[in-house]
């Protein structure tokens, strides 16, 4: 975990948080957050803004190619 960006010197459990993103055969992460780093996401709308495809608004720029709407439908 250090080499995440956790700290290293810590005592029994901690909250962690991490995103994946699976595109064909390959699995990625996206995302991760630790003790402290997750006060930002108290709300639970929060959570869609640390996800690969974030929450799909029409204000959002995404990259090309991304899809606007959920692809499971």
């Amino acid at each position: 975990m250090i080499a995440r960006g956790a700290p290293g010197d810590f005592a029994g459990e901690m909250p962690v948080l991490s995103m994946f993103f699976r595109f064909h055969d390959e699995v990625y992460h996206t995302y991760s957050a630790y003790a402290r780093g997750l006060q930002g996401l108290t709300d639970p709308h929060s959570l869609f803004d640390v996800t690969p495809y974030g929450r799909q608004e029409a204000w959002e720029a995404l990259p090309p190619g991304w899809p606007r709407q959920p692809t499971y439908r």
